[in-house]
Parts: structure tokens; sequence; C-alpha cells
């Protein structure tokens, strides 16, 4: 029997499809790159804010015509099953099985079910055998679930609390990846820095120390990290691992203390500025990515001054916004002041234009130097790849002309032009 997985969403939602893979081939199902010829259509989604929820339906009701060619069962899984339950299954009588969060990590023991899974949220997250390895990097899921409850966030509705596997798990997941060619491992969990709190103690720290022994990866990144219990020995150790490259993914949302307060957000301005002074000091190389949120309900002018003149101040490397979704089941629902389309789309713009010139300013500062870049494509004239400084798929690219390379290898380039968010270079052998 054959299957295909529709993947939406996140790359928490790629370790997912991966695992699920993992466990059908296990059962001797064979994949498929597209929908037809597929018994199974499975359809994983991302149910986060209004956009995603619109593209997963979108996804589901066009998949939902290869029933009428041979299509036995469609099978939507992840956070839009977790999040409407009932509602779908009225709505779209198409669709054969609907599976929440933690049942994903069972469709081998569900797929040849009808109905709707949806009941728990905290199953025990599962290590699995990893398949091949497509690209050069790949997502290391290390926990699952959330404990903090951002007021605007859903994610523990959806997810769950949080699970963390064990460093020996992961250990193991992480060598298996590195045998089947990964040569950087991108750390991924709704909030890594807590990794492990819920076996009773954090051991991020640990964690990083474990996975730096295992031989053929080259990098290990960090991201989803959040920022109200980084300290000292966390930069420390971070700095003294030499795989652990030299790059945060730290969201910080906001500024203004009065929006980090009803955002539940447990840092202050200041706590901010402490953090990312720490980690400048301790790693002055360090690259920071950070996300912050327009539009929160109460957030005045000020307040968005505010946070314009903190991003103006401290220059983040890489910043993404986002505009804030009124969802009904989530805390900040039913708080006063809500702010207009029309206002949350002239703030995204001020932020992103901002953060563009902020970037482009310091990817300038790189022209000349020689910096280490991994390939991730390669052309018969050129290739593209990436710095330590960048994670794929959100951060820029290298550009650099030459052949004679192969995916995953380091090389060094010289930078010869910039631009706001990527980077043109040479092999610097021939420069």
């Amino acid at each position: 029997m054959k299957f295909y997985i529709h993947e939406l969403g996140c790359a928490k939602n790629t370790d997912d499809v991966n695992h699920m893979t993992s466990l059908l081939i296990d059962k001797g199902y064979l994949p498929l790159e597209g929908p037809a010829g597929a018994d199974y259509i499975i359809v994983h989604t991302c149910g986060f804010i209004e956009e995603a929820v619109k593209e997963s339906l979108d996804a589901i009701l066009e998949l939902a015509d290869y029933k009428d060619l041979g299509c036995k069962s469609l099978i939507v899984s992840g956070c839009l099953s977790q999040r409407y339950q009932s509602s779908l299954e009225r709505e779209l009588p198409e669709v054969d099985l609907f599976l929440g969060t933690s049942y994903s990590h069972r469709i081998d023991d569900y797929i040849n079910k009808k109905g709707a899974y949806y009941d728990r949220v905290d199953f025990k997250l599962k290590s699995y055998q990893h398949r091949e390895v497509s690209k050069n990097y790949e997502y290391l899921k290390i926990a699952e679930g959330c404990d903090n409850y951002c007021s605007y966030c859903i994610i523990p509705k959806l997810r769950g609390p949080m699970r963390s596997k064990t460093i020996e798990e992961l250990v193991q997941e992480a060598t298996e990846l590195s045998k089947r060619g990964a040569k950087e491992l991108i750390l991924i969990a709704q909030d890594l820095s807590r990794y492990g709190q819920d076996r009773g103690q954090i051991k991020i720290l640990e964690l990083l120390r474990a996975l730096n022994q295992i031989p053929g990866i080259n990098w290990i990144r960090l991201q989803y990290v959040y920022p109200d219990i980084l300290d000292e020995e966390f930069f420390t150790t971070m700095a003294g691992l030499d795989k652990v490259v030299a790059y945060l993914d730290m969201p910080i949302q906001h500024a203004s203390d009065g929006v980090l307060k009803r955002m539940n957000r447990h840092t202050s301005q200041a706590d901010l500025r402490r953090v990312i002074e720490l980690a400048r000091k301790i790693m002055p190389h360090i690259v920071l990515r950070s996300t912050v949120m327009v539009g929160f309900p109460g957030e005045t002018d000020e307040d968005f001054r505010v946070l314009m003149d903190f991003i103006e101040e401290i220059k983040f490397d890489k910043l993404g916004a986002f505009k804030y979704s009124d969802e009904e089941e989530v805390a900040s629902h039913k708080l006063d002041g809500k702010v207009s389309e029309e206002v949350k789309e002239q703030r995204y713009e001020a932020i992103m234009a901002l953060q563009m010139g902020i970037s482009e300013d310091k990817l300038s500062t790189l022209q000349g130097q020689v910096l280490e870049v991994m390939v991730d494509e390669v052309y018969s004239d050129s290739w593209i790849g990436r710095t330590r400084g960048d994670s794929p798929d959100v951060d820029g690219i290298v550009y650099v002309e030459g052949n004679g390379v192969k995916v995953g290898d380091i090389l060094k380039v010289k930078i010869k032009t910039s631009s706001e968010y990527d980077l043109v270079g040479e092999p610097y052998e021939f420069s």
C-alpha cells in the first residue's frame, strides 16, 4: 500500500512528517512524492493562526479530489485537527480520519481506522528511526509541547505540556542522522532552553555537550530559545563547544514592559537587555535572530515607539515580525484595546523597513572577510550556501561562482558584495 504526506507549517511539523514516514515504512507502506497513485493521503496541518488554517483547509479540499481517483483514505493530522475537532468532522465529510497532534506519532496504529482521535495531547514523545537524509541539515526535535502559556499562543492547547526526549534517545537519533549524511543539526522545540524541566531538571547544556561529541556533525544550531532563563553559564558553555554555532534564535516578541506583561512573557526590557549584553560579551561574534509581534491588544503608539527604538538600538542580526492574530481560544482575545488591521500593517511595514536597513548595514561589514560556508545547492557553474550565522529557509544565503563542490562541504569563501539579506562570494583558495 502506498501513502503520500502533504506537509504544512513549521519545522516541528517537518519532524512529525519524518516520524510518521518512518513508522509507516516500518509497517511495509511505500512512500510517494506526490498524491497520484496513493492509497492513503495524509495532510499534516498547521492551525496556529487564521492564514495557516486557510492554507490547510485549501490543501484538504484539493487533495480530496483524489478519492475519486483511487485514494482509499484521506487523513488529516496535526494542529488543525487538534484545534477544531468536531467542527471539522461536520464540515469535511470527505475526510476519513482525523488525528490530533499526539496521535500523529501513532499513525501506524491508526492509519486503517475511521473517525477522529484527539482526546489526548500528552502522549510521551517517542524517538524514532530516521530514514534517508535528503539534505545536509536535519531538524532534531528534542521536546514537544510548552508550559509557558503566553497569552496570545494556542500551542499549549494544541501540543500539550512539555515532554522531553532523553539525552540517550537524542544522541542515538543524532548519531543515526550523522551516519546517513547530515552535517548540521538544528535543534527545535517550543522552548529549547527548558529542555528536561518536565523530567525534573533542565539539561540543555548537558545535551549540547553530548551532541558535540558525535562524529560527522559539523554544526549544531539552536532555534526557539526563550530568553527569560538564559544566564552566563549558558553562553559560556555555548562558546566552549566547537560544533555549536554562535547563533541564537531568541524571540523577544516586544520591548514595551506593559505589552510584555499582557503577553505573559516573563521578561521585561531590562531582562532582555541583560541577556543580549551577556551574549555579546561572552560571544562577540554571535548572530542573534529574533521575532517581534505588532498590533497586540492595547499596543499604543508609545509602545510601538519603544519597540522601534529598541530594535534600532540593539540591531539584531536577523529579525522577523508578524501581526497579532486575534484567535478566540487564546487569553489575549479577551483583552481590550484591539488594534485595527490597517495600523497593524503600518507597524509591520515600519519594523521590516527598519530591519532591512540594519541587515544591509551589518552584511556590508562582511565584505572582504573570509567566512566558512556550508554548501546547500550545487549548479553547473555555481553553488549556494550558508554561513554559520544563517539558518536554512529563514535567513540569508551566499552565492558563489565555481564548481567541484558537493552538498555538505564546508569551504572558505571571501565575501565580495552584499545586499539587504544575502551575500556574494568567491572560493578563497582562488581569490
